[in-house]
């Protein structure tokens, strides 16, 4: 969401005249910097005489790498030390350090930490070693396993690193579609593929299509062979059915386990299927046990559980709340049973209507550009996409059957992580976070999950957390719409939003003009790697915000402010309006504390919503925001909440270095004032921000006005 990121870059690209600091230096970047995205970075290099290159070559001189990126020897980090010895591998430190004195320092005080501890040499060893290493994560039940020639889940199956260098092109599939070929777009200099290049050579995989039999309650596993003549077996409302889950960073593991009892549909027998492997990778192995009585397979299914799981099958599977997680155990996912109720009578009404004839689609009551707008926010490949770029394993849990009681637990370990950061706890930083990519899933192809171990990637994790929350809302929206072709699908999704009114304005009205008046005047000189377009402006009321905001309508300082934000986020603003963090979520992911967070440079917005040369259309909101008395800082600070509660503030400005020149505000017939003045920097020192933010604490301040249909376009080809 709109959060401000810690550090400051921007006062770097304050230089008018272009610096001769690193002429002749041709530098690659490595990993996920957590203060710019490479372009960003490259753009820094270049203003100073630098060029900037995607990738390794021979007229290579530095390689800027992350002190993570380092440590899991990602794969241009092995390129260096092995084909190209003579490129510096740095930190961006060197880079900062060298434009604060003017000069190229010295490459060798500014080598990554040579820390080996968390370096995954796993590719580098033999199958043996594999093997018995991944036993430590449940030694005795495996070995369990081993005398009955089953479950050996701990055997997953790694390429050696001279195997994987000869198969790079070749195609590893998986259920379900994934990232694109790195083909594609070998040629783009793209921000994802610098990011992920290591994650990029063992994710070039393909859709592959398979047959999902829906009968009873849960969908039988595609990978039993007599999937077409059984069902899972349940009764009331236990489904015998359990995905389980298990990473472990100092293993490197992180693999699924599943557990079904299945009936025959003719006959009254019974089989206890188990499935396992490592994510994201089609080569399973599998066990069945049976034909065998109801009371011997249930008794198999609850021995296999509490041996992979250290819990009781029949306590926690009404209530998952009662589940304990186990160190080097598998966790049990919980699955959205409701949804397959659905599909299952879905597929008996298609066949139903097959004979029929199809009805005709009613025509949409919508203004074709609300249409584009309810087909953009409810595009089920956009939530795919987003959750691409945090590496959510939508193949173990589709984010259709994500639901609140996951998105709590990814909240509280976050929360425990937290204290751990802050000092407040002692509690390992590995198991939570083996904890956390168990209970939110994960894909790391075969590379070492990363301990979460800084602030910075803390907080990264908790904007993946919002953003599930988000789809997780508009998921519910879109299961609300009854497929009945009574009404158009994009009205019936539309109706699900509750809106007043969204309606598109004119192109030659006064409002239009406004907003793109305000978009061309606070558009950041420090974001000149992009610039936007207004596409289209649409007045938008909420069901009832009017009404709420009322009690804050007299007071002062009512202010138009931008607010940007991912597509996959605005179902449920729309829906739901601008929400505040919920209490179990970290306070270190919010610069100022948990508050809903505006700007009055819309450049600054504009990078929350995460477009790309690939997805260069986004959404963003202004918002009559009543500020009241503020509490004006000069710093981050993550108790700014509370202290204006004490100071009794109605809100709090991170104040910045460039304000808009009040000579350029304008003041509404309602008193709401937009300030769309010209960028000035102010003469005041100490301020660590670039632009102005604000919060406010209480969501009952915030009414949404316009929401706008904004066109990125890039300087640089790069992807977020």
């Amino acid at each position: 969401m709109h959060r401000m990121k810690t550090i400051c870059l921007t006062h770097y690209m304050r230089y008018i005249i272009m610096s001769s600091i690193f002429e002749n230096c041709y530098i690659t970047f490595s990993g996920v910097f957590t203060f710019g995205n490479h372009a960003y970075l490259g753009s820094i290099i270049r203003k100073h005489g630098g060029q900037v290159a995607s990738s390794l070559s021979k007229k290579s001189t530095h390689l800027v790498v992350t002190e993570e990126d380092y440590k899991k020897e990602s794969s241009k980090v092995l390129a260096t030390k092995t084909k190209f010895d003579k490129v510096s591998i740095v930190t961006w430190k060197w880079v900062e350090d060298s434009i604060g004195k003017n000069i190229k320092l010295v490459e060798s005080n500014y080598f990554p930490s040579d820390n080996t501890e968390d370096i995954d040499m796993e590719d580098a060893k033999d199958d043996s070693t594999v093997t018995r290493k991944h036993k430590l994560c449940d030694d005795n039940d495996d070995k369990n396993d081993q005398v009955n020639n089953d479950d050996q889940d701990n055997n997953e199956v790694y390429p050696s690193r001279k195997r994987k260098r000869v198969a790079k092109k070749d195609v590893i599939t998986t259920i379900q579609e994934t990232t694109t070929s790195l083909e594609e777009n070998q040629n783009d200099t793209t921000n994802d593929q610098d990011q992920n290049d290591e994650v990029a050579e063992t994710r070039i995989r393909e859709k592959k299509l398979v047959k999902v039999v829906l009968k009873g309650k849960a969908p039988v596993d595609e990978a039993f062979d007599k999937r077409n003549s059984v069902h899972v077996y349940s009764e009331d409302e236990i489904v015998w059915d359990a995905l389980l889950n298990c990473t472990n960073i100092g293993n490197n593991n992180n693999k699924f386990y599943i557990i079904q009892l299945l009936q025959t549909d003719s006959f009254k027998e019974y089989y206890v299927f188990n499935k396992w492997g490592r994510v994201g990778y089609s080569n399973n192995q599998t066990s069945s046990f049976g034909p065998i009585t109801l009371d011997h397979a249930k008794r198999e299914f609850s021995k296999k559980f509490r041996t992979k799981t250290g819990n009781d099958w029949l306590t926690v599977c009404q209530d998952i709340s009662k589940f304990v997680p186990s160190n080097g155990k598998y966790t049990l996912l919980k699955r959205d049973y409701d949804d397959y109720d659905d599909e299952q009578e879905d597929e008996k009404e298609t066949k139903n209507k097959e004979k029929e004839e199809p009805k005709p689609i009613p025509e949409s009551t919508l203004h074709p550009k609300v249409q584009d707008i309810v087909q953009m926010i409810f595009d089920v490949n956009q939530w795919k996409e987003a959750m691409k770029e945090f590496e959510y394993d939508s193949v173990k849990l589709p984010l259709g059957k994500i639901g609140k009681s996951t998105i709590n637990q990814g909240y509280n370990i976050l929360k425990q992580i937290e204290s751990v950061l802050l000092g407040r706890s002692t509690e390992n930083l590995e198991n939570l976070s083996n904890y956390f990519y168990t209970v939110i899933p994960h894909y790391f192809g075969m590379r070492k999950p990363i301990v979460i171990n800084s602030i910075n990637l803390l907080k990264a994790k908790l904007e993946m957390v919002e953003t599930l929350g988000e789809i997780e809302i508009a998921n519910s929206l879109n299961n609300e719409c009854d497929d009945n072709n009574i009404i158009n699908p994009l009205d019936a999704h539309f109706n699900t939003l509750k809106l007043e009114r969204l309606e598109p304005l004119d192109h030659d009205s006064k409002e239009f003009k406004m907003v793109v008046n305000y978009v061309n005047n606070t558009h950041g000189a420090t974001h000149f790697h992009f610039q936007l377009e207004v596409m289209e402006v649409f007045d938008l009321e909420r069901k009832g915000e009017r009404e709420r905001f009322q009690q804050f309508s007299d007071l002062p300082n009512r202010t138009l402010l931008w607010h940007g934000s991912r597509k996959t986020n605005f179902a449920g603003i729309l829906s739901q309006g601008l929400r505040i963090a919920p209490p179990n979520a970290p306070v270190s992911g919010y610069m100022f504390g948990k508050g809903v967070y505006f700007a009055d440079s819309v450049s600054k917005s504009a990078q929350y919503v995460h477009c790309s040369n690939r997805d260069n259309i986004g959404l963003m909101l202004l918002n009559e925001v009543a500020l009241g008395d503020m509490l004006e800082l000069k710093n981050s600070d993550y108790c700014a909440g509370d202290k204006a509660k004490v100071e009794s503030k109605h809100s709090v400005k991170g104040c910045g270095i460039v304000s808009p020149d009040p000579k350029g505000f304008i003041t509404l017939e309602n008193g709401c004032v937009v300030p769309c003045g010209k960028g000035k920097e102010t003469s005041d020192k100490g301020l660590c921000l670039q632009y102005n933010e604000y919060i406010v604490y209480n969501e009952a301040q915030i009414m949404q006005k316009y929401l706008i249909k904004m066109k990125f376009s890039y300087k640089y080809n790069y992807n977020y």
